[in-house]
């Protein structure tokens, strides 16, 4: 566009890109063909603060817009910005530009990720119809997006350590699952067998309190439901056994099955003893169970030592 005495004009695809005042700069420096000094820039921006002015400027010479020759501001002799012809332009460039490779390495941004990033941004057909100036900015905005997600996740994934055997959750993690009218003492049991189970997989986090807090509601709720069809409270007999199901919810403990059902006569003799009733001695085997599992495993020593030896014997 030109410029006559009385108004100002400007590229919106270079205002849509670099910023109003550059796209009007641009513009008068286009204008002029033998270049034009900063102070009839000056003269003709009047209405622009200095540091605006100065920003705009350092950023079309950065980018190679323009250039500084005896000086004057001229246009870049390579550049075919004419409104005429810009919707007709093609993606002409096979390789990234010097002034986003320039700038994208300023971030810190490796070269390996830019050309990474190119490929996979030239390949949308979206930008075939645009100016290669253009698609340059689209690029760089692109790539400065893409690079701190790629820093976002980097930091991320620094966080996230390998479980150790001594963890325990937080106290914040512990009153959450007790307002649920979850028993304290099941919560505490189940830490071992969180603890095992991360600890083979060898799984890295950075929110264990969350895992471990959708891990005990699960094992509550196969807890809770692993009752007998006869609810009233009994006492222990010496037939008794356990159902298929409280085998299955050790199983899914990882519980060796051989080693539960070695349990079951100490456990019959135990609660014989003691002559008291219980409405499910299914969910009271799997208790003693978990406990002689996690006792006889030295990785989870930690945590069974904090309890007694009789503590899966205690009623609920």
């Amino acid at each position: 566009m030109s410029k006559d005495s009385k108004n100002l004009f400007f590229s919106p695809e270079i205002a849509a890109s670099l910023g109003l005042e550059e796209a009007i700069i641009f513009n008068l420096i286009c204008d002029s063909s033998v270049g034009i000094p900063q102070k009839n820039l000056n003269s003709e921006l009047s209405f622009l603060k200095e540091k605006r002015f100065n920003d705009a400027i350092s950023k079309l010479l950065t980018l190679e817009l323009i250039e500084e020759i005896d000086s004057k501001f001229i246009k870049k002799n390579n550049l075919s910005l004419k409104s005429e012809t810009k919707n007709k332009i093609v993606v002409e460039n096979t390789k990234i530009s010097k002034q986003v490779l320039n700038q994208a390495k300023s971030l810190g941004i490796p070269e390996e990720f830019i050309n990474f990033k190119y490929e996979i941004f030239f390949d949308s057909s979206k930008v075939l119809s645009e100016s290669n100036f253009k698609n340059d900015f689209k690029f760089l905005k692109y790539l400065i997006k893409e690079w701190r997600l790629e820093e976002k996740n980097k930091k991320l994934e620094a966080e996230k350590v390998l479980i150790q055997k001594d963890w325990f959750p937080s106290e914040d993690v512990i009153s959450i699952l007790e307002t649920t009218e979850m028993d304290s003492k099941f919560i505490k049991k189940c830490i071992p067998e969180f603890i095992v189970y991360w600890q083979e997989k060898k799984f890295r986090s950075n929110n264990w309190n969350s895992i471990f807090i959708n891990h005990v509601r699960r094992q509550w709720a196969r807890y809770k439901n692993i009752i007998e069809d006869d609810v009233s409270p009994k006492k222990m007999t010496n037939d008794w056994e356990p159902n298929q199901n409280c085998l299955d919810v050790l199983k899914l403990a990882r519980i060796d099955e051989n080693f539960a059902k070695n349990q079951i006569p100490e456990f019959k003799i135990y609660w014989i003893d003691s002559n008291q009733v219980m409405t499910s001695w299914n969910s009271k085997f799997i208790q003693h169970v978990k406990f002689r599992w996690y006792k006889n495993n030295s990785e989870s020593s930690g945590i069974i030592s904090r309890l007694t030896d009789k503590d899966w014997a205690i009623e609920h």
